[in-house]
């Protein structure tokens, strides 16, 4: 009768009850794999280097002042050359005019009829070339008759010119202020009410220019 107790030690165990085991044993090798396979990825994922600590990220001062010194030596570089720049173009403009006051009225009236007759050239820029060339001539030699063709070439030209840009002046003409001022919101063509309030009032439009602008 002893012999049929499932429950003695050696017996043997009931079929269903083996296979619980089993699968128990399963799951501990899987959740033993598991905790297994994490510690060899932290492991992994560690630096192999020293820890450096906080201050390691904090910003460096030295190189802030670095920094700032290669900025400035380089604006100071920039600025030196346009000043060299800015030097040498004034030499050469110096050297041109020393040329150019040298010419006799003769040379200056033939350059001059030469840039106004000439043909493809900007207007514009033979005007001034020719008006660079003839205002200095003084009166006593503006009687020639080489200076008097130059002269009259040149204000044929002035009159074309002029009236072009006045013509674009009168689309941005300005509205003056009784203060001598530019009134900031008015223009000539338009409402003046409540313009120069601030300013004694409405003079007039801003005057239209005279002679051509050149360089």
């Amino acid at each position: 009768m002893g012999d049929d107790n499932p429950t003695r030690c050696g017996s043997p165990q009931h079929p269903a009850r083996q296979r619980g085991l089993t699968v128990r044993g399963l799951g501990c090798l899987i959740i033993v794999g598991a905790v297994a396979v994490a510690l060899v990825g932290v492991l992994l994922e560690r630096p192999s280097g020293p820890v450096l600590s906080d201050s390691s990220h904090r910003p460096n001062p030295d190189a802030d002042i670095f920094a700032r010194t290669v900025r400035a030596n380089q604006a100071l570089r920039e600025r030196q050359e346009r000043e060299q720049r800015e030097r040498e173009r004034k030499q050469e403009k110096a050297r041109l005019a020393a040329i150019e006051a040298a010419r006799p009225p003769a040379e200056r009236a033939a350059l001059a009829t030469e840039a106004l007759t000439g043909d493809g050239g900007d207007t514009k820029e033979a005007y001034c070339r020719a008006r660079e060339l003839l205002d200095p001539i003084e009166p006593k030699d503006r009687g020639a008759a080489d200076v008097r063709k130059a002269l009259s070439l040149m204000k044929a030209k002035q009159a074309l010119l002029l009236h072009a840009e006045r013509a674009a002046f009168e689309k941005t003409r300005g509205l003056m202020c009784r203060d001598g001022t530019m009134s900031p919101t008015c223009r000539c063509h338009g409402p003046h009410r409540g313009c120069c309030s601030h300013h004694r009032g409405v003079a007039g439009c801003e005057p239209l220019p005279t002679e051509v602008s050149c360089p």
